[in-house]
């Protein structure tokens, strides 16, 4: 698999999501009211019912992802994750901060 196939598998989950987002934003927007009273507190079930819907496909994508990574990924994430924390460190030292 490579980026183009992993981008497109993304998109295709992410783009309808934002299209959700963007319609129940034109619908109701929340910050119409603020000033006047609460304007979260009038946000109807059916929006926060998208937001947990939008935010548990994508949690879900993520766990789908991680699970099909091949071993040379995951050692290829961990070595850009400890090269990461290395030039942090090598950046804090230098600037010799706590």
């Amino acid at each position: 698999m490579n980026v183009r196939e992993n981008r497109r598998g993304a998109l295709v989950i992410v783009a309808p999501l934002v299209i959700a987002v963007v319609v129940a934003w034109m619908i109701y927007d929340p910050f119409r009211t603020l000033g006047r009273d609460v304007a979260f507190a009038r946000t109807p079930v059916w929006l926060w019912v998208i937001g947990v819907g939008i935010l548990g496909s994508v949690i879900a994508y993520g766990i789908s992802r991680t699970r099909t990574r091949s071993p040379a990924e995951a050692n290829l994430t961990e070595e850009a994750t400890r090269d990461l924390y290395r030039r942090e460190e090598n950046d804090r030292k230098r600037q010799e901060l706590p």
